[in-house]
Parts: structure tokens; sequence; C-alpha cells
């Protein structure tokens, strides 16, 4: 028990909160209370992102089976609340100096026939986000700082977030971690530096999930969910630098619509044989000599047929010879 017996046993750093200064990389496109109003910065946004990350992370230790499944909701429902375990132990709260500018973008702008566009926050505004524990608790657990870390390397905020739209900088962090934090600032240094955080957070969700206790349990092949598994996760960060962000993306789109992979349905698809969102993730990262590109793909069970990995792995690869790619997991593994 932990200060006057208010804690449970729960694998966590002693800190009363961090602060987290993030800068917009692409335009963002998040919506607010109003979807077609303007674009707001909004807390339950990012608390969304963070569970799908927090998951991402447990299950390649609770696995997807039945029993596994229901390891991981007693997991996430520690740190982010439930009906039987009450209210979440963390809070989110969104700050900025002001209103963020924002202009119309195209939301499509790989199709030449779609050109519609929407509102979003520009590339370059700044906003702090803070993260601490809710009263009575006193310590967020560092398995949710793990998550934190993931979603602000790997992922992003906001509709089209896994097509590079949403990408954030980490620019400061106020108050202690129990992480190391990449330099973004070194293309050289930044994918072991990455590869060692991935290797940290999996250590403290193995501690996490320990001091529940929770069972370790097998993955189906694919899984049922994404899984940052050295398995069915691969990470591809390109050293090629970009003079924008937008030529960074464009780049992408070109490859991803030419003819061998044009709607290849392990890309994600929507239309009439249903919804299945993409596996794969882009995210444009501003390093000191220019925008990169960072590529996850999750191996991950599709509703209806599976579609052919071998494809995803052609073009992962096919990135890595354009692009300069470094490995940061999964590259000794084919699909």
């Amino acid at each position: 028990m932990i200060e006057g017996g208010s804690e449970k046993n729960v694998s966590g750093s002693r800190v009363e909160g961090v602060k987290f200064e993030l800068e917009t990389v692409t335009p963002l496109f998040l919506g607010g209370a109003d979807p077609r109003g303007e674009p707001e910065l909004r807390a339950a946004s990012i608390r969304g992102a963070l569970r799908f990350w927090l998951r991402a992370l447990l299950g390649g230790f609770t696995g997807d089976d039945i029993q596994g499944l229901e390891s991981l909701r007693k997991a996430e429902s520690e740190i982010f609340g439930s009906t039987q375990v009450g209210a979440s132990r963390l809070t989110v709260r969104v700050l900025a100096p002001g209103k963020p500018t924002t202009q119309p973008f195209r939301v499509l702008p790989h199709s030449t026939s779609k050109t519609f566009k929407a509102s979003a926050i520009k590339p370059g505004e700044r906003f702090y986000v803070h993260i601490a524990p809710r009263p009575p608790h006193v310590y967020v657990p560092s398995i949710a700082w793990a998550a934190t870390l993931l979603l602000l390397l790997l992922g992003g905020l906001g509709k089209r977030a896994r097509r590079g739209f949403g990408s954030l900088a980490l620019r400061r962090v106020q108050g202690e971690l129990p992480f190391p934090i990449p330099d973004y600032s070194s293309p050289e240094s930044f994918p072991e530096l990455l590869s060692l955080t991935i290797e940290k957070a999996q250590k403290e969700r193995t501690a996490f999930a320990q001091s529940l206790p929770i069972a370790n349990s097998s993955l189906s092949n694919p899984p049922r969910f994404p899984v940052l598994h050295d398995e069915y996760a691969k990470i591809l960060f390109c050293r090629y630098p970009f003079k924008t962000w937008d030529q960074a993306m464009e780049s992408f789109w070109s490859l991803l619509r030419s003819n061998g992979y044009r709607d290849n349905p392990v890309f994600g698809f929507a239309g009439r044989q249903g919804r299945q969102a993409s596996p794969l993730h882009l995210r444009v990262l501003r390093c000191s000599d220019g925008y990169h590109v960072l590529l996850t793909a999750f191996r991950v069970r599709f509703h209806h047929t599976q579609p052919p990995w071998k494809i995803m792995q052609k073009f992962l690869d096919e990135c890595g010879n354009k692009y300069g790619g470094v490995w940061v997991i999964g590259g000794d593994i084919e699909w």
C-alpha cells in the first residue's frame, strides 16, 4: 500500500504530473464539440489515442484469447477507469496560449477528383498536454507514460492520422519521466533511441501486468487487434530528408497509389465490402536536416478474408530502398 493505503500496488513513478509541449508538424483535423465547426484541441481526443497505444502495448503480454481480452480490460480499467473500478487514475488537460490558427487543407491530397478541403490546425502551432494523477491517487503508473510516448513518437491525432495528418513533435517536457526520449534533431541516432524507448516500454508493461496480477497469454496469428510485438509489428524510419512536410506526404502517397499497391485491401478499405482501418500508420518527423517518414505497420486480423501481407512487406521494403530505411523493429521477420 502507498501513502495512507489509497493506492494499489501498481507499477508507477511518483510524479505530480508532466507537461508536454507539442507542435503540429502536419495539418491537424481534430473535430470539436461541433463536428462541422472549427477544429479544437480536446482532451477527449488525446485520451482516445492513449487508449489505442496502451492496448497495443499491453496486448503483447495479455494475448488476445478470451482470458487475454479479459486481462486487457482489467489492465486498461486500472488506468482509465470503469464502472467497476471507478474514475480514471489520471487527468488529461490541453493548454494552449491562444486559439490555434486554422486554414483549409485537402483531406485527400492523392486524389485528382476529390479535391475538397476541411479546416485544420496549421503546422507549427504549439500547445501543451498536462497529465497528472487524479486525487486521491498520488502517481501516474509508468505504463501510462509508456503509452503517452508511443503516441507522441509513433502516432498522431485526429482524422487521417494514419496517413500522416496530425503528426506532432515533442518539443519539451516539464517534469520527470521514467523513459529516455529520442532526440528528434538527430536522424542518425533517432532509430536506435526509439528502439530503446520501445524496449523500456515493454519492460514497464510486464512489470505493470505482473503487479495487478494478470497472466501472460498467447496471441492469435495474426492478432485480433494491433499489438506492438516483434512478430506482428514493423517500424521503419526513413533517413532521406524532405524539405517540407507536404513533400514527404506527397512522395509517400505517390508510392502508395502506384499500380503495384493502389487499392490493395492490405492498406485498409471502405466500401460495399465494409470498412477496415488501415494497419499502416504514417508519421512525419521534423529533424535537423528536414522532414522524415516514419512507418508503423501492424499485422492484424481483418474482419473477413485476410489480405496479402506480402504486399505490405513489399511496400515497406520499397520505402526502405527508396528513402534509406532503417528498421526499428520487425526487420528480421518476413510477412
